[in-house]
C-alpha cells in the first residue's frame, strides 16, 4: 500500500529542489552543460553532420540544433571506437593463446624427438 506521506513516489515526484547538492548544484549543471555544448561547436566528430542528420531524420527526430547531432555524433564515435577498441583487445588475445599453444606444441615435438 502507498503511504499518504511525500517522498519519492509523492505528488512532486522524484527529488525536490534542495535536495542532492544544494539550490546551486542545478545552476552548476546547466552551467557546465552550456559550457560542454558550446564546446562541440569547435570540434569536427568523425561521423559528418549530414550522415547523422540523415538518421536521425529517418527515425523521427528532428532538431535544428547543430549541438545536438554533434553530441549524437560523439555518442556513436565513442560506442564505433569501443567496439573497435574491444575487438582489438579479442584478437590480441587470440593471437597471444594461439602462440602459447604452438610454443607448447614445439617443445612436446622436441621431446618426443629427442626420445626417440
Amino acid at each position: 500500500m502507498m503511504s499518504s506521506g511525500g517522498g519519492a513516489g509523492g505528488p512532486g515526484g522524484g527529488m525536490g529542489p534542495g535536495v542532492g547538492g544544494g539550490g546551486d548544484g542545478r545552476h552548476d549543471d546547466e552551467a557546465a552543460l552550456t559550457e560542454f555544448l558550446s564546446t562541440l561547436m569547435d570540434y569536427t566528430p568523425t561521423i559528418p553532420d549530414e550522415l547523422v542528420e540523415h538518421y536521425l531524420g529517418r527515425s523521427g527526430f528532428q532538431c535544428p540544433d547543430l549541438r545536438l547531432t554533434r553530441l549524437v555524433a560523439v555518442a556513436t564515435q565513442k560506442f564505433l571506437s569501443d567496439i573497435a577498441s574491444d575487438s582489438l583487445q579479442s584478437d590480441v588475445l587470440v593471437l597471444l593463446y594461439s602462440l602459447l599453444k604452438f610454443q607448447e606444441s614445439r617443445e612436446l615435438f622436441r621431446r618426443i624427438c629427442l626420445k626417440a
